[in-house]
Protein backbone atom coordinates (compact mmCIF):
# COMPACT_ATOMS: atom_id res chain seq x y z
CA UNK A 1 0.00 0.00 0.00
CA UNK A 2 1.15 3.54 -0.73
CA UNK A 3 2.58 5.08 2.49
CA UNK A 4 0.90 8.50 2.42
CA UNK A 5 2.76 10.91 4.77
CA UNK A 6 -0.49 12.57 5.89
CA UNK A 7 -1.98 9.27 7.10
CA UNK A 8 1.27 8.21 8.75
CA UNK A 9 1.45 11.51 10.66
CA UNK A 10 -2.21 11.16 11.57
CA UNK A 11 -1.83 7.70 13.09
CA UNK A 12 1.43 8.60 14.87
CA UNK A 13 0.47 11.99 16.33
CA UNK A 14 -3.18 11.29 17.11
CA UNK A 15 -2.21 7.92 18.58
CA UNK A 16 0.31 9.59 20.87
CA UNK A 17 -2.16 12.33 21.79
CA UNK A 18 -5.00 9.97 22.64
CA UNK A 19 -2.54 7.72 24.47
CA UNK A 20 -1.48 10.65 26.64
CA UNK A 21 -5.14 11.52 27.27
CA UNK A 22 -5.83 7.91 28.29
CA UNK A 23 -2.92 7.83 30.77
CA UNK A 24 -3.96 11.18 32.29
CA UNK A 25 -7.54 9.93 32.49
CA UNK A 26 -6.46 6.75 34.27
CA UNK A 27 -4.35 8.70 36.78
CA UNK A 28 -7.25 11.09 37.32
CA UNK A 29 -9.59 8.18 38.02
CA UNK A 30 -7.07 6.68 40.48
CA UNK A 31 -6.55 10.09 42.11
CA UNK A 32 -2.81 9.93 41.37
CA UNK A 33 -2.32 13.24 39.56
CA UNK A 34 -2.43 16.92 40.48
CA UNK A 35 -4.81 19.48 39.00
CA UNK A 36 -1.89 21.33 37.41
CA UNK A 37 -0.60 18.18 35.69
CA UNK A 38 -4.07 17.39 34.35
CA UNK A 39 -4.23 20.78 32.66
CA UNK A 40 -0.70 20.58 31.23
CA UNK A 41 -0.67 16.97 30.04
CA UNK A 42 -4.28 16.97 28.84
CA UNK A 43 -3.43 20.10 26.87
CA UNK A 44 -0.46 18.31 25.32
CA UNK A 45 -2.63 15.32 24.41
CA UNK A 46 -5.23 17.66 22.93
CA UNK A 47 -2.55 19.43 20.87
CA UNK A 48 -1.04 16.26 19.39
CA UNK A 49 -4.46 14.74 18.70
CA UNK A 50 -5.69 17.83 16.85
CA UNK A 51 -2.49 18.12 14.80
CA UNK A 52 -2.86 14.46 13.85
CA UNK A 53 -6.51 14.89 12.88
CA UNK A 54 -5.69 17.97 10.81
CA UNK A 55 -2.99 16.06 8.92
CA UNK A 56 -5.57 13.43 7.94
CA UNK A 57 -7.52 16.10 6.02
CA UNK A 58 -4.67 16.38 3.52
CA UNK A 59 -5.40 12.81 2.44
CA UNK A 60 -8.89 13.76 1.29
CA UNK A 61 -9.43 14.52 -2.38
CA UNK A 62 -12.44 16.75 -1.63
CA UNK A 63 -11.85 18.26 1.81
CA UNK A 64 -15.20 20.04 2.03
CA UNK A 65 -16.89 16.63 2.22
CA UNK A 66 -15.03 15.70 5.41
CA UNK A 67 -18.18 16.24 7.46
CA UNK A 68 -19.81 13.34 5.58
CA UNK A 69 -17.28 10.96 7.11
CA UNK A 70 -19.48 10.78 10.21
CA UNK A 71 -22.67 9.79 8.41
CA UNK A 72 -22.14 6.01 8.22
CA UNK A 73 -21.44 5.25 11.88
CA UNK A 74 -23.61 2.09 11.78
CA UNK A 75 -21.24 0.28 9.43
CA UNK A 76 -18.08 2.35 8.97
CA UNK A 77 -15.12 2.32 11.36
CA UNK A 78 -14.02 5.59 9.78
CA UNK A 79 -17.28 7.25 10.85
CA UNK A 80 -16.98 5.79 14.34
CA UNK A 81 -13.43 7.11 14.54
CA UNK A 82 -14.52 10.62 13.56
CA UNK A 83 -17.40 10.68 16.05
CA UNK A 84 -15.40 9.23 18.96
CA UNK A 85 -12.50 11.62 18.26
CA UNK A 86 -14.73 14.68 18.43
CA UNK A 87 -16.56 13.38 21.51
CA UNK A 88 -13.35 12.53 23.34
CA UNK A 89 -11.63 15.83 22.58
CA UNK A 90 -14.76 17.77 23.57
CA UNK A 91 -14.74 16.06 26.96
CA UNK A 92 -11.01 16.80 27.32
CA UNK A 93 -11.65 20.51 26.73
CA UNK A 94 -14.51 20.45 29.24
CA UNK A 95 -12.37 18.60 31.78
CA UNK A 96 -9.51 21.09 31.43
CA UNK A 97 -11.96 24.00 31.85
CA UNK A 98 -13.58 22.42 34.92
CA UNK A 99 -10.24 21.73 36.62
CA UNK A 100 -8.95 25.23 35.80
CA UNK A 101 -12.05 26.98 37.18
CA UNK A 102 -12.90 24.69 40.11
CA UNK A 103 -9.32 23.67 40.99
CA UNK A 104 -10.49 20.08 41.48
CA UNK A 105 -11.37 17.16 39.28
CA UNK A 106 -14.01 14.45 38.96
CA UNK A 107 -12.54 10.95 39.10
CA UNK A 108 -15.23 9.33 36.96
CA UNK A 109 -14.53 11.75 34.12
CA UNK A 110 -10.99 10.37 34.10
CA UNK A 111 -12.29 6.84 33.62
CA UNK A 112 -14.54 8.05 30.80
CA UNK A 113 -11.58 9.69 29.04
CA UNK A 114 -9.41 6.61 29.53
CA UNK A 115 -11.95 4.31 27.89
CA UNK A 116 -13.09 6.71 25.18
CA UNK A 117 -9.56 7.64 24.07
CA UNK A 118 -8.57 3.96 23.77
CA UNK A 119 -11.80 3.25 21.89
CA UNK A 120 -10.88 6.04 19.47
CA UNK A 121 -7.48 4.45 18.83
CA UNK A 122 -9.24 1.09 18.43
CA UNK A 123 -11.58 2.49 15.78
CA UNK A 124 -8.58 3.81 13.85
CA UNK A 125 -6.91 0.40 13.92
CA UNK A 126 -10.09 -1.39 12.81
CA UNK A 127 -10.19 0.65 9.61
CA UNK A 128 -7.19 -1.46 8.58
CA UNK A 129 -7.75 -4.66 10.58
CA UNK A 130 -11.13 -5.30 8.89
CA UNK A 131 -9.60 -5.51 5.40
CA UNK A 132 -9.44 -9.16 4.36
CA UNK A 133 -7.83 -8.06 1.10
CA UNK A 134 -4.70 -7.02 3.06
CA UNK A 135 -3.77 -10.18 5.00
CA UNK A 136 -0.99 -8.54 7.04
CA UNK A 137 -3.54 -6.08 8.50
CA UNK A 138 -6.37 -8.57 8.89
CA UNK A 139 -5.33 -9.74 12.36
CA UNK A 140 -6.04 -8.73 15.96
CA UNK A 141 -2.38 -7.77 16.26
CA UNK A 142 -3.24 -4.61 14.33
CA UNK A 143 -5.48 -3.09 17.04
CA UNK A 144 -3.07 -4.47 19.66
CA UNK A 145 -0.07 -2.56 18.30
CA UNK A 146 -2.12 0.62 17.81
CA UNK A 147 -3.48 0.53 21.37
CA UNK A 148 -0.18 -0.34 23.04
CA UNK A 149 1.65 2.22 20.91
CA UNK A 150 -0.75 4.84 22.29
CA UNK A 151 -0.41 3.62 25.89
CA UNK A 152 3.38 3.30 25.70
CA UNK A 153 3.77 6.73 24.13
CA UNK A 154 1.42 8.36 26.60
CA UNK A 155 3.14 6.76 29.59
CA UNK A 156 6.64 7.95 28.63
CA UNK A 157 6.11 11.24 30.49
CA UNK A 158 5.85 9.20 33.70
CA UNK A 159 9.44 7.99 33.16
CA UNK A 160 8.91 5.09 35.56
CA UNK A 161 8.64 1.32 35.45
CA UNK A 162 5.04 1.45 34.22
CA UNK A 163 6.22 3.10 30.99
CA UNK A 164 9.03 0.55 30.81
CA UNK A 165 6.57 -2.35 30.97
CA UNK A 166 4.27 -0.81 28.36
CA UNK A 167 7.21 -0.16 26.02
CA UNK A 168 8.35 -3.75 26.46
CA UNK A 169 4.88 -5.16 25.69
CA UNK A 170 4.54 -2.91 22.66
CA UNK A 171 8.00 -3.92 21.43
CA UNK A 172 7.15 -7.63 21.64
CA UNK A 173 3.83 -7.07 19.84
CA UNK A 174 5.57 -5.06 17.10
CA UNK A 175 8.15 -7.78 16.43
CA UNK A 176 5.39 -10.40 16.41
CA UNK A 177 3.38 -8.27 13.96
CA UNK A 178 6.37 -8.03 11.61
CA UNK A 179 6.87 -11.80 11.74
CA UNK A 180 3.18 -12.55 11.07
CA UNK A 181 3.04 -9.90 8.32
CA UNK A 182 5.94 -11.57 6.49
CA UNK A 183 3.99 -14.84 6.46
CA UNK A 184 0.50 -13.34 6.04
CA UNK A 185 -0.24 -14.61 2.52
CA UNK A 186 0.84 -18.11 3.57
CA UNK A 187 -1.25 -18.07 6.75
CA UNK A 188 -4.32 -16.71 4.95
CA UNK A 189 -3.77 -19.12 2.04
CA UNK A 190 -4.17 -16.21 -0.37
CA UNK A 191 -3.22 -16.78 -4.00
CA UNK A 192 -4.09 -15.69 -7.52
CA UNK A 193 -7.00 -18.12 -7.43
CA UNK A 194 -8.53 -16.84 -4.19
CA UNK A 195 -8.00 -13.24 -5.33
CA UNK A 196 -10.14 -14.06 -8.37
CA UNK A 197 -12.77 -15.85 -6.29
CA UNK A 198 -11.76 -19.44 -7.03
CA UNK A 199 -11.04 -22.20 -4.53
CA UNK A 200 -7.65 -22.15 -2.82
CA UNK A 201 -7.03 -25.66 -4.21
CA UNK A 202 -7.29 -24.57 -7.85
CA UNK A 203 -4.06 -23.70 -9.64
CA UNK A 204 -4.84 -20.39 -11.37
CA UNK A 205 -2.31 -18.23 -13.18
CA UNK A 206 -2.52 -15.20 -15.46
CA UNK A 207 -1.35 -15.42 -19.07
CA UNK A 208 -0.44 -11.75 -19.35
CA UNK A 209 -0.19 -8.59 -17.28
CA UNK A 210 -3.44 -6.73 -16.64
CA UNK A 211 -1.86 -3.42 -17.69
CA UNK A 212 1.26 -2.41 -19.53
CA UNK A 213 1.67 0.92 -17.71
CA UNK A 214 1.16 2.35 -14.22
CA UNK A 215 -2.40 3.00 -13.05
CA UNK A 216 -4.24 4.07 -9.89
CA UNK A 217 -4.29 0.58 -8.35
CA UNK A 218 -0.57 0.09 -8.91
CA UNK A 219 0.22 3.51 -7.47
CA UNK A 220 -1.97 3.13 -4.36
CA UNK A 221 -2.10 -0.59 -3.59
CA UNK A 222 1.02 -2.20 -5.05
CA UNK A 223 3.94 -0.51 -3.34
CA UNK A 224 7.20 -2.45 -3.33
CA UNK A 225 9.93 -2.11 -0.73
CA UNK A 226 13.29 -3.79 -1.28
CA UNK A 227 13.75 -6.51 1.34
CA UNK A 228 17.15 -5.20 2.46
CA UNK A 229 15.76 -1.68 2.90
CA UNK A 230 12.75 -2.96 4.84
CA UNK A 231 15.00 -4.83 7.28
CA UNK A 232 17.19 -1.75 7.82
CA UNK A 233 14.16 0.42 8.53
CA UNK A 234 12.87 -2.17 11.00
CA UNK A 235 16.15 -2.05 12.91
CA UNK A 236 16.09 1.76 12.95
CA UNK A 237 12.46 1.77 14.07
CA UNK A 238 13.03 -0.78 16.82
CA UNK A 239 16.07 1.02 18.21
CA UNK A 240 14.44 4.45 18.11
CA UNK A 241 11.01 3.40 19.39
CA UNK A 242 12.01 0.84 22.02
CA UNK A 243 15.71 0.31 22.77
CA UNK A 244 16.72 3.95 23.27
CA UNK A 245 13.58 5.00 25.20
CA UNK A 246 13.77 1.97 27.50
CA UNK A 247 17.46 2.59 28.14
CA UNK A 248 16.87 6.24 29.02
CA UNK A 249 13.96 5.36 31.32
CA UNK A 250 16.20 2.89 33.15
CA UNK A 251 19.09 5.37 33.45
CA UNK A 252 17.03 8.47 34.29
CA UNK A 253 13.82 7.36 36.07
CA UNK A 254 11.49 10.22 36.91
CA UNK A 255 13.57 12.78 34.96
CA UNK A 256 11.04 14.94 33.12
CA UNK A 257 13.66 16.81 31.06
CA UNK A 258 14.99 13.53 29.65
CA UNK A 259 11.43 12.50 28.77
CA UNK A 260 11.44 15.08 25.95
CA UNK A 261 14.31 13.22 24.27
CA UNK A 262 12.59 9.88 24.95
CA UNK A 263 9.34 11.07 23.35
CA UNK A 264 11.17 12.46 20.30
CA UNK A 265 13.06 9.18 19.81
CA UNK A 266 9.91 7.13 20.33
CA UNK A 267 7.82 9.14 17.84
CA UNK A 268 10.56 8.90 15.19
CA UNK A 269 10.65 5.14 15.66
CA UNK A 270 6.86 4.90 15.48
CA UNK A 271 6.89 6.97 12.29
CA UNK A 272 9.25 4.48 10.63
CA UNK A 273 7.20 1.49 11.85
CA UNK A 274 3.98 3.07 10.51
CA UNK A 275 5.70 3.77 7.20
CA UNK A 276 6.50 0.07 7.02
CA UNK A 277 2.96 -0.77 8.16
CA UNK A 278 1.66 0.76 4.93
CA UNK A 279 4.59 0.21 2.56
CA UNK A 280 4.97 -3.51 3.30
CA UNK A 281 1.23 -4.23 3.25
CA UNK A 282 0.35 -6.30 0.20
CA UNK A 283 -3.13 -5.94 -1.23
CA UNK A 284 -4.51 -9.02 -2.99
CA UNK A 285 -5.16 -6.88 -6.09
CA UNK A 286 -1.42 -7.13 -6.66
CA UNK A 287 -1.94 -10.67 -7.94
CA UNK A 288 -3.43 -9.21 -11.11
CA UNK A 289 -0.13 -7.50 -11.92
CA UNK A 290 2.37 -10.27 -11.15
Amino acid sequence: MHPAPSIILFTVLSGFGFGLISIVGLLQFLNQISEFDIIIFSGMGLFFSIIGLISSFFHLANKKNAIKSMSQWQTSWLSREAISSILCLSIVVGNIGWVFIQNRYINDVGLMLFLLSLFTVFTTSMIYAQLKTVPSWNTMLTPAIFIFAALAGGSILLMDYASLVLLLIFGVLQVLFWYIADQSFIYKETSVGTALGFSKNENIRSFDLAHTSRNYLLNEMVYKVARKHGVKIRYISFFSAFVLPMSLVLMFPGNFSVSVLVIASHLIGIYFSRWLFFAEAKHSVGFYYN
